[in-house]
């Protein structure tokens, strides 16, 4: 056993370490936001943290250090106050003679947002939103999942630490849990499955076969219930943002996408959907990113470069700490426009790029180049977070033109294109198009649907009728299984490019 001094910007405690334990799990264990896109395998390196011993100070990564060998660890916690969250404007008719608080969860991979709702009227009373705390344990599904089964405990760790996150939002609103008469909850297959405490390691495993799609109105607690999902990769927060879009009901043909650490999208209308997930990892939402974060304080949430130097839109409006989605997206187009990217991915050094470029420019330990976006270096994107984006983006692309293939239409023959969750509604549609994520004719088709997921669980919680237009769009999604299919296999290298090759002059 050892006494460890833990400080933060926000807090510091004293814990003590059990023998054998990593400092990593210590601080998972004391409730601490710390970032670990890899689940503490020691691949990302994002568990950096100071210790201080007898020995001095040093830098270490959280996951490969025995807790009991620091006196004192310092970091920066990850995701701190409100996450940047999207409004909507779906509004419910409300089940008469129905009395209490509700709330409503949309259940995002990185993100968690929660609303507390006056059943009787509809009325809102507060909203939070913040980091999921089961980030520190993989920043994608497929890690937690890997958590889960490396751990004999691990499926109620993380279940713990969900429902546990609830609960303080709740109590933040004035409500005690007891005092709740129902839960409505909202997310991708996965983590509906953590949530409800269900081994979710067959959704890893071909045929990626989920325990339940949450279709029979799963009620493991009397006043708990989910949206139905369409399959493993395609969840409840997908029939919840078409119910709350209503493009079930319309007569026209458009694509549904909500981009998150899983690129899910649907196809069609009124006459139903064709459906596929595409793993587009969790770049998007700044994890794997050097300087990447959620979408708080201090991340850049927009970039814009008509000058001499990049103009940045800064969330709260204080100093630049970091990039979330959007502001990714925004600086990847404008440095590809110039040419400092290259087709293929390459991030120019400054002796490659045109002196009014080159001051911006700069090279790691490796050679490999280095774009700063802050004069004091301090926010910067990197040739390896390049590369992660690339291969996002190129996921995305590629799951695009297979439904549209699948389905017989071109990219012409859609009326629109709706982009839902907060990332989605925040990215700027033309830049996604200048890195060729979104097909360059959908851009001006694009309508921001803001929270979706969060909008549709919303009505499906105080319009009873809506739980069953929720299964009837469940009913009347096809899914189509990307892994192995020879069409994306094919289409996403091709979407590797950013642009076509014979185009490489310099702005």
């Amino acid at each position: 056993m050892a006494q460890i001094l833990i400080k933060t910007e926000q807090r510091q405690l004293r814990a003590e370490s059990r023998d054998g334990q990593t400092l990593l799990d210590l601080l998972r264990q004391e409730g601490f936001r710390i970032a670990a896109p890899c689940g503490g395998q020691g691949k990302c390196g994002k568990c950096l943290v100071t210790v201080e011993d007898t020995a001095g100070e040093r830098q270490v990564l959280a996951c490969r250090i025995d807790a009991s060998a620091a006196c004192t660890v310092s970091f920066r916690e990850q995701g701190g106050g409100a996450i940047l969250t999207a409004a909507d404007t779906a509004s419910a008719a409300v089940t008469p003679g129905r009395a209490g608080l509700g709330a409503v969860v949309d259940l995002g991979t990185t993100t968690v947002v929660l609303e507390l709702l006056d059943l009787s009227d509809g009325s809102s009373r507060g909203l939070r939103s913040a980091w999921n705390a089961q980030a520190p344990y993989g920043a994608d599904v497929i890690t937690r999942i890997q958590y889960c089964m490396d751990h004999p405990e691990g499926l109620q760790t993380l279940q713990a630490a969900i429902r546990g996150q609830l609960r303080d939002m709740l109590m933040e609103l004035g409500c005690e849990p007891g005092d709740m008469k129902e839960l409505f909850v909202a997310g991708n297959t996965v983590m509906q499955h953590l949530f409800a405490g269900l081994d979710a390691r067959s959704i890893a495993l071909a045929p990626f076969t989920p325990q339940t799609l949450f279709a029979e109105d799963y009620t493991p607690e009397a006043r708990l219930r989910y949206a139905p999902c369409v399959a493993g990769y395609v969840g409840g927060d997908i029939t919840a943002g078409l119910l709350s879009s209503g493009l079930y009901a319309r007569p026209e043909r458009s694509l549904f996408l909500d981009i998150g650490t899983n690129g899910e999208m649907a196809l069609g209308g009124t006459e139903g959907f064709l459906c596929c997930a595409v793993a587009s990892g969790p770049a998007f939402e700044g994890a794997g990113i050097a300087c990447g974060m959620a979408g708080t304080d201090g991340a850049v949430s927009h970039v814009r470069w008509d000058g001499d130097a990049p103009e940045l839109e800064v969330i709260g409006g204080g100093t630049p700490r970091g990039l979330c989605g959007s502001g990714l997206i925004d600086l990847l187009a404008a440095l590809i426009q110039r040419r400092i990217i290259s087709a293929y991915g390459l991030l120019q050094g400054p002796d490659e790029a045109p002196e009014s470029y080159a001051r911006w420019l700069g090279e790691d330990e490796n050679g490999n180049g280095i774009f700063y976006l802050t004069a004091d270096r301090s926010v910067y994107l990197t040739a390896g977070d390049v590369r992660q984006l690339q291969l996002a983006k190129a996921a995305v692309a590629a799951g695009i033109a297979v439904l549209l293939k699948k389905a017989g239409l071109r990219v012409e023959d859609l009326d629109r294109l709706y982009l839902a969750g907060g990332f989605g509604t925040y990215m700027d549609a033309k830049s996604a198009a200048a890195i060729g994520m979104l097909p360059a004719a959908l851009a001006e088709k694009t309508v921001l649907l803001g929270n979706a997921s969060l909008a549709g669980a919303r009505l499906a919680l105080l319009d009873e009728t809506k739980r069953d237009t929720l299964l009837e769009i469940r009913r009347s999604c096809r899914y189509l299984e990307l892994s192995g299919d020879p069409d994306f296999n094919r289409e996403y290298p091709e979407q590797m490019l950013f642009y076509e090759e014979d185009d490489e002059e310099w702005n």
